[in-house]
């Protein structure tokens, strides 16, 4: 499929100026500073989370260890105006110990009204086995006895410890419409305050140029532009009514507009998220690995955007990624994805020994888990 750039840019200024939304008249050029140096983006999700305790500083280590190109995350502000890593605005109870021990009770902590002081008392080292999710993404893992959930300073202190020039960071604003997410999700953060602290851990640690900001919630990358221009912006993606309304980010049968996409209607833009994603000026679009497309890819490249689905855990999925020409994959099973990208001849970082106390063996339990069907290991 050959695109006519100039009909497709035409295209996307006509309906960025149907929308209205305030500040967002224009389509604004990408300012972002990240130079991926030509690299194939090379992402464990949540560090790894199929190697090591999911959002940790021990899957934050491995991911570094194993030469990634950027450390897959997730951010959550807690009480005391602070950013803590946790994929989950409650903790999980399935991964979630108490200082005694005990699994704790589903749905009891949210930690955007706990300090860190309260959340870091609890133990995230292991995911309990009786339960589904340690049939996804327990077995093949290396854990230590204690992992607590760690701030995002620690994990910026840990890169900089580990001297690790090449890595750098895709953290996710985990922002929920309310009431769209259920009474679970309810009490988002406030959004300025969270991206204020988010800019100034940033600055503070000189990572202006090592940082891609994405999200589901496209309001917080609109707010992050106008904020700080400099920051890489990837557009999170998904349509998948299998998993529940709140799963449907762009909406476009519905008559109301998506509260996902910070007040773009999808349906301006006939149903083209690449474009919707191109008009607030998203350097990345990262869709769900399932609703991908080769015509995706190629709109995404005409416009100068890269594309990096999640998350791709098996081999032939790779391939059928890899051969759509994507500039990057998120996987739970890193040392998969590696070995997948060096056997095709990828340009990916060296690995980068770092004997930190974070650092465990062996490198992963080599068990052969089955390929998991409808999404529920990207999903969950």
């Amino acid at each position: 499929m050959k695109l006519n750039r100039k009909k497709i840019a035409m295209g996307i200024l006509a309906a960025v100026m149907a929308t209205g939304v305030a500040g967002f008249t224009d389509a604004p050029q990408a300012e972002a500073k990240v130079d991926f140096e030509g690299v194939f983006d090379f992402e464990p999700h949540r560090g790894g989370r199929d190697a090591r305790p999911e959002n940790t500083l021990y899957s934050y280590a491995y991911a570094i260890e194993n030469g990634a190109t950027c450390i897959e995350c997730d951010m959550q502000f807690t009480a005391d105006g602070d950013i803590v890593m946790s994929h989950n605005p409650i903790l999980n109870h399935e991964i979630t110990r108490d200082a005694n021990g005990n699994w704790i009770e589903d749905g009891k902590y949210d930690i955007r009204k706990m300090t860190v002081a309260e959340i870091q008392k609890f133990n995230v080292s292991k995911i309990n086995p009786e339960v589904d999710y340690y049939k996804l993404h327990g077995q093949t893992r290396v854990d230590p006895e204690f992992a607590q959930i760690p701030t995002l300073e620690q994990l910026f202190q840990l890169v900089k410890k580990s001297g690790n020039e090449n890595v750098k960071f895709n953290i996710e604003t985990k922002s929920y419409p309310d009431p769209l997410m259920g009474t679970a999700y309810s009490g988002n953060a406030d959004k300025k305050a969270f991206l204020t602290r988010f800019n100034e851990l940033v600055a503070k640690y000189g990572m202006e140029d090592r940082v891609v900001l994405q999200s589901f919630d496209w309001e917080t990358l609109m707010m992050e532009k106008q904020m700080n221009p400099n920051i890489t912006l990837s557009a999170l993606i998904e349509e998948e009514p299998s998993w529940g309304k709140s799963a449907e980010s762009l909406r476009p049968f519905d008559k109301e507009k998506s509260p996902w996409l910070g007040g773009l209607d999808i349906k301006d833009f006939k149903g083209d998220a690449v474009a919707a994603a191109h008009s607030f000026g998203a350097d990345i679009v990262s869709p769900y690995y399932g609703e991908i497309s080769k015509n995706m890819v190629d709109e995404a490249h005409a416009l100068g955007m890269k594309v990096v689905p999640w998350t791709v855990n098996d081999v032939k999925d790779m391939e059928m990624m890899y051969d759509m020409g994507v500039d990057g994959l998120i996987s739970d099973k890193p040392w998969i994805l590696r070995s997948f990208l060096e056997k095709k001849g990828a340009k990916l970082y060296p690995k980068h020994p770092f004997q930190s106390e974070y650092h465990l063996t062996p490198d992963h339990v080599e068990v052969q888990t089955a390929k998991v069907t409808g999404g529920a290991d990207a999903s969950y």
